[in-house]
Parts: structure tokens; C-alpha cells; sequence
């Protein structure tokens, strides 16, 4: 499933499994304003990715699965996300961007509208 078609009819902050085929990529949250975040272990937050951001309203290249929160807690210890080791310092610094969200306010934000994503 699209982003934009899994989001449509609905403003509340969701989550998502986004897949490449079926290699699990990224745990993501949508605000209500479309921001995409993803959650990266190496800091233990969310933070906004603009390649995601792209391709959950335009491109549809990537397939996104709405979960619960109980399931972004179990990918959340599965540490799904984590940044390949052989980066470099530079390189990790593009993913680990200002205005990252606490695993805690995100998923706050998701449970006031049912847990499920």
C-alpha cells in the first residue's frame, strides 16, 4: 500500500512498517501534517526523513503497513532502523537530523487516536 493511501481519510498521527519488497526498512511515524519521521536506535528517537517524506506522498515506491503501537514496540527492540556500521561520521549526521521526536511523544501522540496505525 501507498502512503497517501494509507493515510487518506484521516489528519491523526499513524504508524507504519515501510518495506522495499519485503525487506522491512524503517519504523515510521506521520504526523498530521505529513512529516514523516523514522525511528533510528543508534539515537533512540524519531527523526524526520525527507527521502521517506518523498516517496510516502509522491513517489509510492516503498510499501507502508499501518501498525499498532504494540507492534512499533517490538521493532523498536528489534532495533529495525539501525544505521549500517560502515558510515561515516558525516554520513550518520544526515540521518541524525534535528527535530528528532522521543520514542515516548511520538507514540503518545498515535495512542490518542486508538494505537492502531
Amino acid at each position: 500500500m501507498s502512503g497517501a493511501e494509507a493515510y487518506s481519510g484521516t489528519s491523526a498521527w499513524r504508524l507504519f512498517r515501510v518495506l522495499a519488497g519485503d525487506k522491512l526498512l524503517w519504523l515510521c511515524v506521520v504526523d498530521s501534517e505529513l512529516r514523516t519521521y523514522v525511528y533510528i536506535p543508534d539515537s533512540g528517537c524519531f527523526h524526520p526523513n525527507n527521502g521517506v517524506y518523498v516517496d510516502f506522498v509522491w513517489d509510492n515506491e516503498l510499501t507502508y503497513v499501518p501498525i499498532s503501537v504494540e507492534d512499533a514496540l517490538v521493532l523498536i527492540a528489534a532495533r529495525v532502523g539501525a544505521l549500517p556500521s560502515e558510515l561515516t561520521a558525516s554520513q550518520r549526521k544526515r540521518y541524525l537530523t534535528d527535530g528528532s521526536l522521543g520514542v515516548e511523544e511520538a507514540l503518545a501522540h498515535v495512542e490518542r487516536r486508538g494505537g492502531r496505525g
